[in-house]
């Protein structure tokens, strides 16, 4: 039973790290992808709880980028007491936020013609559709205990994890 509970543990914490990406991609995309939409029960949910988390990551976006650094480096360092697979994941969802903040930056500086028009909803919907598919894919195989492959990001998350037991 004890190793059951460590089990879920190890996973829960694997998963709860791939809301650094989910808050970033709401952050940049949520509005558009929510706001476009013609369903009132998607605006309402906007408004109701998405709204106040990209407000509150806007907010305290400093603070949060010097933890989200923090448990980079203790994670890449082996400083703290966990699995390689939970350590792998954790390197995995912030390298993940690292892309989607670049992703969303670029498509900020895009021209407002073009962001505005069909084509920069239809990015910004598949961005943002994209981004979190591949963190329900993520969560997905992390409940089953298998290492998710993202094909840049696992090679780049396991030379970090391999890095710090050479340290």
């Amino acid at each position: 039973m004890k190793k059951f509970l460590i089990n879920c543990f190890e996973r829960g914490l694997a998963i709860s790290s791939f809301i650094f990406p989910l808050i970033e991609i709401c952050y940049y995309f949520g509005a558009k992808v929510f706001l476009g939409s013609s369903n009132v029960a998607l605006k309402i949910f906007y408004l109701n709880y998405i709204a106040k988390l990209s407000n509150f990551y806007q907010a305290n976006v400093y603070l949060i980028f010097i933890f989200m650094v923090g448990i980079f480096i203790s994670c890449s360092r082996g400083t703290l007491p966990l699995t390689k697979f939970v350590r792998f994941n954790i390197i995995q969802a912030i390298l993940l936020n690292i892309i989607c903040s670049c992703i969303g930056s670029c498509f900020l500086y895009t021209p407002i013609v073009i962001r505005e028009s069909t084509l920069g909803i239809l990015l910004a919907n598949s961005i943002f559709l994209g981004i979190l598919s591949l963190i329900m894919y993520c969560s997905l195989l992390i409940v089953y205990g298998r290492y998710p492959k993202i094909p840049i990001l696992s090679e780049a998350a396991k030379l970090q994890v391999q890095r710090g037991y050479s340290d």
